[in-house]
């Protein structure tokens, strides 16, 4: 069982529901990174494999960034922006519904989208790794030791008795979520048992040299470039705090022609340098600002996160948004780390 202690009345609860219900819909929140979609794509082939009957859909509240463009089985999936009605439809005649890698039904962001979930008679199943899942999803599977939803789909499964069913393509997909939510091995919640989640995956088909090959060689030319202009023009180091700063308005992603996948990776960047062991990445969204933040070692940055500006994730990488200025949520964020390191101070070797 290792490190995860699930609940036999709950796995046996969820088994029924997945074996009776005829019409599942299965979510991930919106701009889904490798472990959503990895996760979702995962468990709708499982679920379509030990349920042939029922009708499994997976429905994403985004369109699909070019840097996970390759995912198997992602032509499987329904947009919802290209495809609302449709979408609104199989919610509206689930029965029961999946909620991956996301703790509240608020991360599917959109109106429309929320508000048929809230009004679904339908069972709501959570698998997730977030702090402080939303009450209302039973059973509920929340592990936020958990280095990825996709580690837990994959021991989920394996508790089920369904890893059989866990094809070479579910494998890939998630491995994929554990090595994009890990960063590459290289975050929090690392573990012995972990490591041995990914060796089983590999033994079950998972393509580790593909998943790496397009993680790694198929940057677009914007992206290389962005990442030149940032690096030179846009990096502010804090030695003093032992922070960086990357700010991006919208005018400067359009310059380059950058889309929002193309400033993936940018905040892991400046923790490469030495002294530097917090690092913060300001984009200018169309209705708001998108913070991402990034640490190495204990410092909790969700925590930084949440108390400034209401957001959260994991200690060592966690998201927030801010209505305002670049400006304005930079100072905060200086503000912030700079009370934090009083009760969080940097190691001596910083």
């Amino acid at each position: 069982m290792g490190k995860y202690q699930w609940d036999r009345l709950e796995v046996e609860r969820l088994r029924q529901l997945i074996l009776s219900r005829k019409r599942i819909v299965v979510l991930p929140h919106t701009s889904p990174d490798g472990d959503a979609l990895g996760s979702i794509l995962a468990w709708m082939q499982v679920l379509r494999a030990v349920a042939p009957e029922a009708n499994v859909q997976a429905i994403s509240p985004d369109r699909i960034e070019n840097y996970l463009s390759w995912l198997p089985l992602l032509h499987e999936l329904i947009i919802y922006p290209e495809d609302e009605a449709h979408s609104l439809e199989l919610i509206r005649q689930a029965d029961l519904i999946f909620h991956l890698d996301h703790n509240e039904v608020g991360r599917l962001r959109y109106p429309p989208l929320v508000k048929e979930i809230e009004a679904s008679s339908a069972e709501r199943v959570l698998i997730d790794h977030h702090l402080f899942p939303e009450v209302g999803c039973s059973p509920c599977f929340s592990y936020p030791e958990a280095s990825a939803t996709c580690e837990l789909v994959y021991l989920l499964a394996k508790e089920l008795g369904w890893k059989e069913y866990i094809s070479p393509e579910a494998s890939t997909l998630l491995l994929t979520g554990i090595i994009t939510d890990t960063g590459r091995f290289m975050y929090s919640h690392l573990s012995p048992e972990l490591f041995s989640v990914t060796s089983e995956l590999l033994a079950l088909g998972a393509d580790y040299p593909f998943i790496i090959d397009r993680l790694s060689y198929h940057n677009p030319e914007a992206q290389i470039r962005l990442q030149g202009y940032v690096l030179g023009r846009k990096l502010e180091l804090y030695p003093e705090l032992g922070t960086a700063v990357i700010t991006l308005s919208q005018s400067e992603l359009q310059e380059f022609g950058a889309t929002k996948g193309d400033t993936e990776g940018l905040v892991n960047i400046p923790l490469s340098i030495e002294g530097i062991s917090s690092s913060c990445f300001i984009r200018e969204d169309k209705t708001q600002i998108k913070l991402s933040l990034r640490s190495t070692g204990d410092f909790p940055v969700h925590i930084l996160a949440q108390e400034a500006f209401g957001g959260g994730g994991h200690q060592n990488a966690a998201g927030a948004e801010h209505i305002g200025t670049i400006e304005e949520a930079k100072n905060i964020y200086l503000c912030q780390l700079k009370g934090m390191l009083r009760r969080y101070p940097l190691s001596q070797e910083q």
